[in-house]
């Protein structure tokens, strides 16, 4: 049994599908496919594993290629201007034959879902089904027991029972699979708060259609990735520093304030921001 259908999930998932003699269940929260991305950016190594589900070509068709990447810091001459500073090679020679790309996360899910369907096996999630809790029997052929609560309107409130030799959390980083079988995470919190928006935007800065880096003087900074279609693009916002047990959902930043840091990064240029397709803000942090 797999909890969850995002990336590790599903590619676990496409994985096993091949194998008629393992008997593979996969359930999902959410009530469908996702429709909108969140991590769209696609590694060489991803892309070599794409490679080997056989999907690695539709991946290059639709993405947009990250070839080159640019900075942009303070003019030293008028620091609360930005110049360009250098530009360099996104993907060191030699390093891998595949390129790094941006395409919508829901995309590749499609690609992960199209190789499941088509397997041996036939896999496909079961969807609006909430992970409650798991007991563990040892001795036993299938020592894990996992009840599910179906959240589908025409069986809201039902409890699912399911019997699992192995069961593998793959539901993101508030896993209630981890909470349940009693770990928790260990690491650190960098106490800043990002935000992240893919926009259709009228501007005048030069490289908006590369991936740049910009950090100005004062007002924070500024990762631009170009989307897949020649239009969006995807901005990633510094913005204010956390206190030390404080949670970016207490901040109450509005996709008004993610527009308005931007604008101040990105002076002298123009930014108008006519559309915003999805947004969010997060904290960084890196834990185990």
């Amino acid at each position: 049994l797999i909890v969850g259908s995002g990336p590790a999930g599903l590619t676990l998932a496409a994985q096993l599908a091949a194998f008629p003699d393992i008997v593979t269940r996969i359930v999902e929260q959410k009530p469908g496919p996702m429709e909108k991305g969140q991590a769209d950016g696609v590694s060489c190594r991803s892309m070599e594993m794409f490679e080997a589900f056989g999907f690695a070509h539709r991946v290059k068709e639709e993405a947009y290629w990250v070839n080159e990447t640019t900075f942009w810091k303070p003019d030293p001459s008028q620091p609360s201007h930005i110049h360009r500073a250098g530009r360099v090679q996104d993907v060191a020679d030699g390093l891998s034959e595949m390129p790094h790309v941006i395409l919508n996360q829901a995309r590749v899910h499609d690609m992960y879902l199209d190789v499941m369907k088509r397997a041996p096996t036939r896999l496909e999630p079961d969807y609006s089904r909430q992970f409650m809790d798991l007991t563990i029997e040892p001795g036993t052929d299938y020592p894990v027991t996992v009840r599910l609560a179906r959240t589908d309107a025409a069986h809201d409130g039902e409890v699912e029972a399911i019997q699992a030799r192995y069961v593998v959390g793959c539901d993101g980083a508030r896993s209630t699979v981890r909470q349940s079988i009693g770990l928790s995470l260990k690491g650190d919190s960098a106490n800043k708060a990002w935000g992240v928006m893919d926009i259709l935007a009228v501007t005048d800065f030069p490289d908006f259609r590369q991936k740049t880096l910009i950090q100005s003087a004062d007002t924070g900074t500024i990762l631009i990735i170009p989307r897949e279609g020649g239009y969006l693009a995807r901005l990633y916002v510094e913005m204010e520093t956390l206190g030390e047990d404080e949670r970016v959902r207490n901040k109450n930043i509005s996709v008004e304030d993610l527009i308005s840091a931007a604008q101040h990064v990105f002076h002298p240029y123009n930014l108008e921001v006519k559309d915003v397709v999805w947004w969010s803000v997060y904290e960084i942090g890196q834990r185990l």
